[in-house]
């Protein structure tokens, strides 16, 4: 529980559904390493990251969003980042830490990274050639029935949902539906835990590709944990100073 409101993941159960997850691709830590990165980011963004990866500035290790993986028409395409459209893409970077910054190139050297052609924006666009960190076992782009199913396989193998028959994985098998539980939730836990931690709104509404600050500050604000007693504390901080 994040000020009241419950949130679908906590640290343990990121772990374990990496794990789970990564056994469910069948390939490693494909899946599992996306669990834990780029929470900040919508899930089709976290599809189309390519090899580029982390990269260093001066002042900070960051990683570029550019592009997600969408469709137009039935058609999966490449288009620019939440929010952008083909005359302002909207590229942005979201932080990383050191540490996840090293899983993440431990994860392109275990697996490297699949040229994968997609047409831009529309369905007859110019076709682009981008070299992903993440692909389907038969090296193509993600999509989203297909992501789904294993994300579902993977909650189950850790107790989170339940399956609705018996069919095996892969052969049929249907599961119950729990959209809190899906890819999703990470990035409204992401954007809960940047609260929390002190981030400010004009900041995370930049993280997360929203345009406008105030409905950042409308869907997080409620889940900052003790803020009526931080603002008790303030309020007296300055009655003092000033008495």
């Amino acid at each position: 529980m994040l000020g009241g409101v419950e949130v679908a993941f906590g640290g343990g159960f990121r772990q374990e559904l990496a794990g789970a997850a990564a056994d469910a691709f069948g390939a490693g830590k494909n899946c599992g390493q996306r669990s834990q990165a780029g929470s900040a980011r919508t899930r089709s963004a976290r599809w189309g990251w390519s090899h580029e990866g982390p990269a260093r500035s001066r002042q900070r290790l960051a990683v570029r969003i550019c592009r997600q993986i969408t469709h137009h028409h039935g058609t999966l395409v490449f288009a620019p980042p939440k929010g952008g459209t083909k005359d302002d893409p909207k590229d942005r970077h979201v932080p990383l830490d050191k540490d996840l910054a090293t899983r993440l190139r431990e994860h392109t050297r275990l697996f490297p990274p699949v040229e994968v052609t997609l047409p831009w924006l529309e369905k007859d666009g110019e076709l682009v050639t981008v070299r992903l960190m993440f692909t389907t076992r038969e090296r193509k782009a993600l999509n989203g029935n297909y992501f789904n199913y294993r994300w579902k396989a993977a909650l189950e193998a850790i107790g989170v949902i339940e399956a609705v028959n018996d069919k095996p994985v892969g052969k049929g098998r249907k599961w119950e539906t729990r959209r809190d539980k899906m890819m999703h939730a990470l990035r409204h836990l992401f954007a809960s835990e940047a609260i929390n931690e002190g981030v400010d709104v004009y900041t995370l509404a930049d993280l997360l590709g929203h345009q406008d600050p105030a409905f950042t500050l409308r869907r997080y604000v409620h889940r900052v944990t003790g803020a009526v007693e931080k603002a008790r504390k303030a309020i007296g901080k300055r009655y003092r100073l000033a008495a």
